[in-house]
């Protein structure tokens, strides 16, 4: 039996359970006619387009599996749909002096380039880069996405707003720029007081839940993917199940009787593993959902289930009133917010009251049913999953979390998997290097290219060793420092950002006129990257007032 949050679909089952569907599910993309035609027409319309919802009423499905898509078919210019990630595949201290969260954009429009070219490139210059022309000359609409950009708005994490200003100067200055950007409804006030600060004509359109009529024909249309098994009678309890009571607390952030898309998906699926006929306990279903995503959210933040179960409970007790949760957290406390926020983005919760209340009311007599659910146990993560995991608490800002897991993931020293533990070691070195900790950093990094140098990698073991010295170059060992920077300038071939960062660190160690020669290297072509040209322009100013 397929679990209901792995989210496969089959002949069997088309429901993705508690994922967001992608290009992949287009096919099973139902009940949003009007809200696609009303967002194409708007991110055709202006240079900025804001899409708001609640967590979980299926903004991410809407932009991936329709609204990006119908551009594509229609022959638009459309980069692929991003979300931010840091990944280690590309050193932070390669260049330390770049926003990290600009890198991860950029990599993300441009997946291919990454981590060999795109890495020092600013937004501004990569949208340039893909500008084009009409066959009459004029400017190319360019469509780009930006989902899931609440990850900017929950903590006060040193680059994010920069990032949101550099970003937003770009939509406001490049021609023929459509960017469309999904946040909660919650930061909406925080988006718009950046927005506000530049001359950019821009749309905002928020996502509704379903209304009845609609969810029937969506649930109708889904499982019609499932052969003829299901009449009438499922569709209509599919609807009920996750409709919401006419309650003014359930109205005030769901809408009376409005379906929640998410627990739709969810009850759909637990009706699918079913099958047709009588006996479906819906209740049990979902207490058996929610028991993994508490189990699994609990082992993500490194506290005992009980933890978020209890904070669950008293959710549910409160009612509209909502339950706070503490504005600071580390590893080991019973409840931190970063534990909060995961609830919410598997959709348990959802802000409101005095700090968050329970998502949907169906949710609260599973929920209180999860003290004497004996369900299987989590299966370990995996070193990849831990990987992705890692660099996950990284993106969010919670740099302990992500620290612990990579020291666990890589302790004892797991067999197989070496690219996995090779990014690891690597993304040990970056969270070493942006707390400071540069004697660890240079330690990790060391680690990184002796692991990457036994794949046979060699830019990734030059992208490791310019890492290193730049941590050395932190802590005053210019030899050594200088020692990592000739190993590193040896593998460089064709990598316009590795060169980038192979003169910025050539220059801090003094060495410019090395450093003039790497970074005119990169200006062969149509390489240059915005962080070479910022710094072959301060080495050559330097070199004229001597």
């Amino acid at each position: 039996m397929l679990r209901i949050s792995d989210g496969r679909v089959s002949p069997r089952n088309p429901f993705v359970g508690d994922r967001p569907l992608g290009e992949r599910d287009r096919h099973l993309f139902f009940g949003r006619t009007a809200e696609t035609a009303a967002l194409l027409t708007a991110w055709r319309g202006h240079r900025l387009t804001v899409l708001h919802g609640q967590c979980g009423v299926g903004k991410t499905s809407l932009l991936r599996a329709a609204l990006a898509p119908a551009l594509a078919d229609a022959g638009a210019h459309v980069l692929p749909v991003a979300t931010l990630s840091f990944d280690p595949a590309f050193p932070t201290a390669v260049l330390p002096e770049q926003n990290a969260y600009t890198r991860a954009l950029v990599a993300a429009w441009d997946p291919v380039a990454f981590p060999s070219h795109s890495p020092g490139t600013s937004v501004a210059d990569f949208l340039r880069s893909r500008a084009a022309t009409d066959r009459h000359g004029a400017p190319r609409p360019l469509y780009a996405a930006l989902d899931q950009t609440e990850v900017l708005f929950r903590a006060d994490r040193p680059g994010r707003r920069r990032f949101m200003e550099e970003l937003l100067a770009a939509a406001e200055t490049t021609t023929g720029l459509r960017l469309l950007l999904t946040t909660r409804t919650e930061h909406l006030d925080g988006l718009r007081r950046l927005i506000d600060k530049y001359e950019i004509d821009h749309a905002e359109l928020p996502l509704a839940a379903l209304a009845p009529d609609t969810a029937a024909e969506a649930a109708r249309r889904t499982l019609a993917g499932a052969g003829t098994r299901y009449g009438p009678a499922a569709v209509e309890r599919l609807v009920e199940e996750a409709r919401a009571p006419d309650t003014a607390a359930v109205a005030e952030r769901a809408g009376t009787g409005t379906v929640d898309p998410a627990l739709l998906q969810v009850v759909g699926r637990i009706l699918c593993e079913h099958g047709p006929g009588e006996g479906l306990d819906v209740d049990a279903g979902l207490t058996a959902h929610l028991a993994r995503v508490v189990r699994a959210v609990a082992a993500e933040h490194l506290v005992p289930p009980d933890v978020p179960h209890a904070w669950l409970r008293r959710v549910v007790a409160a009612g509209g009133a909502g339950v706070a949760v503490p504005e600071h957290g580390h590893p080991g406390e019973a409840l931190t917010r970063g534990l909060v926020h995961s609830l919410q983005d598997r959709h348990l919760v959802v802000a409101g009251g005095d700090g968050y209340v329970l998502r949907h009311p169906r949710l609260g007599r599973p929920l209180m049913r999860l003290f004497s659910h004996a369900g299987p146990e989590m299966e370990p993560w995996t070193l990849e999953e831990l990987l992705r995991l890692a660099r996950a608490c990284h993106t969010r800002g919670e740099d302990d979390l992500a620290r612990e897991h990579a020291d666990r993931a890589l302790r004892p020293a797991p067999r197989g998997f070496p690219r996995a533990r090779a990014l690891l070691t690597s993304l040990q070195g970056d969270l070493a290097f942006v707390r400071g900790d540069h004697p660890a950093a240079a330690g990790h990094y060391a680690g990184a290219a002796d692991l990457f140098e036994a794949q046979g990698d060699s830019a990734a073991v030059a992208r490791a060793l310019v890492a290193q010295a730049r941590s050395h170059l932190e802590l005053g060992h210019r030899s050594q420092a200088l020692g990592g920077l000739t190993s590193a300038a040896n593998r460089v071939h064709g990598d316009p950002s590795l060169s980038t960062g192979l003169g910025q660190a050539l220059w801090r160690a003094g060495q410019g006129a090395l450093a003039r020669e790497v970074l005119d290297g990169v200006f062969v072509g149509a390489g240059a990257t915005t962080e070479a040209r910022r710094t072959r322009a301060e080495v050559m100013a330097a070199r004229a007032r001597e």
